[in-house]
């Protein structure tokens, strides 16, 4: 009976040994705002250009069942149980005037909010012009969106045909497509 014990504590051990590392290769968070543009810290990347003088937003209320919010064909889906809060969280999606293809996705009045899985966000690049587009796959970027620094490459599943780019992150804060 001992033996069954102490391999139970062992197999025990090993699960919290590889939860532990498993939660320590989450992706990187930037704690603060670098003051050199990353255009040109990052030969060959460069953040879409895609000029508009109208920012649209909106904004939903999820809770731990999650939900979406969307502004035209830009979104966010947050999963069930990505909010462990009991509260609705007022998530706010907002494509800006700019002249990148860029957004912001905020949590009400905080800088950063970070999910407990992961959540999915859609970018439309609809309104970027062919030759901004046609070339090879696009990545989205976390940016400083001040200074419009990229900061973590997240990556993406780009589609050409509907154009647009889905990513999925555990925090929001300011996106842009690059190419």
């Amino acid at each position: 009976m001992l033996g069954i014990q102490v391999g139970r504590s062992r197999f025990a051990g090993i699960m919290v040994a590889t939860l532990l590392l498993a939660s320590s290769c989450g992706e990187p968070r930037a704690t603060a705002p670098k003051t050199q543009s990353a255009r040109s810290q990052i030969p060959g990347t460069n953040i879409l250009e895609c000029p508009t003088n109208q920012t649209t937003t909106a904004t939903g209320f999820i809770g731990p069942l999650g939900g979406i919010v969307q502004v035209g064909a830009t979104s966010i889906s947050i999963p069930a149980g990505a909010i462990s809060l009991p509260t609705l969280l007022q998530v706010t999606v907002t494509v800006p005037a700019s002249n990148y293809m860029e957004i912001d996705v905020t949590a009400g009045a905080l800088e950063h909010f970070t999910f407990d899985q992961p959540v999915s966000v859609t970018i439309d690049y609809s309104r970027c012009n062919r030759s901004n587009i046609d070339r090879a796959p696009l990545h989205v970027w976390y940016i400083d969106s001040d200074t419009h620094e990229l900061l973590q490459d997240m990556g993406g599943v780009d589609d050409k045909a509907s154009q647009s780019i889905t990513f999925t992150t555990g925090h929001l804060s300011g996106y842009a497509v690059a190419d």
